[in-house]
C-alpha cells in the first residue's frame, strides 16, 4: 500500500473481496467491524498479560493464532470464497479450552464479568465475540457465510470465558455474592 487512504469510500459504499461494492450501512460491515473490534482486544489482552513465564508465552501463541485466525474470519465474511476457517481450527479452540479447564476449579455458580485488568479484558472479548456471532448469524439470511465462521465465534467465545477465569487466577467475582 503507498497511501491508507482511497477515497473509494466516501460516497458510503465500500468494496468487498469479490469485487462487489455494497453500502456500508450493510449488516455485514457490522459483522466486519466486530469482528476487527475483537481482533484489536485481543491485542489489548496481549499487552495486558503479565504471567507466569511459560504460562504468558501459551497465551500469547494461542492468541497470536487465533488474531491470525480472526482476519481470515474477516476475509471470508468479505466474501473471499477460499474458506479459510476449517473444522479443525474449531477443534484447536476446543482443545485449548479443555487444557485451561483441567486446571479450574469447577463452577458452581455465575460469575460476573470482572476480576483483574486482563481478565476483566478477556471477559470484554468474549462479549464482543458473541455480539459478531449473532450478526454473522444474521447476514448468513442474506450473505454467503460459511457455517464453520459462526462455529468458530462460538467456540472462540467459550475460550474467552475460559481464558478470563485463567487470567484471573480463581479471584473470580461471583454473582449473588454482595
Amino acid at each position: 500500500m503507498t497511501r491508507i487512504y482511497t477515497r473509494s469510500g466516501d460516497a458510503g459504499e465500500s468494496g468487498l473481496a469479490n469485487g462487489d461494492r455494497i453500502t456500508k450501512t450493510d449488516l455485514l460491515f457490522e459483522v466486519m467491524g466486530d469482528v476487527d473490534e475483537l481482533n484489536a482486544q485481543i491485542g489489548m489482552i496481549r499487552a495486558l498479560n503479565e504471567r507466569k513465564e511459560t504460562a504468558k508465552e501459551k497465551i500469547d501463541g494461542q492468541l497470536s493464532k487465533i488474531q491470525h485466525k480472526l482476519f481470515d474470519v474477516g476475509a471470508q465474511v468479505a466474501q473471499y470464497k477460499d474458506n479459510n476457517i476449517q473444522s479443525s481450527d474449531i477443534e484447536i479452540l476446543e482443545q485449548w479450552i479443555d487444557d485451561w479447564q483441567e486446571q479450574l476449579e469447577p463452577l458452581k455458580q455465575f460469575i460476573l464479568p470482572a476480576g483483574t485488568q486482563v481478565g476483566s479484558a478477556a471477559h470484554l472479548a468474549r462479549s464482543i465475540c458473541r455480539r459478531a456471532e449473532r450478526k454473522a448469524w444474521q447476514v448468513a439470511a442474506t450473505h454467503e457465510i460459511e457455517r464453520e465462521v459462526m462455529m468458530y465465534l462460538n467456540r472462540l467465545s467459550d475460550y474467552m470465558f475460559v481464558l478470563a477465569r485463567v487470567l484471573n487466577g480463581g479471584n473470580e467475582v461471583f454473582w449473588g455474592n454482595h
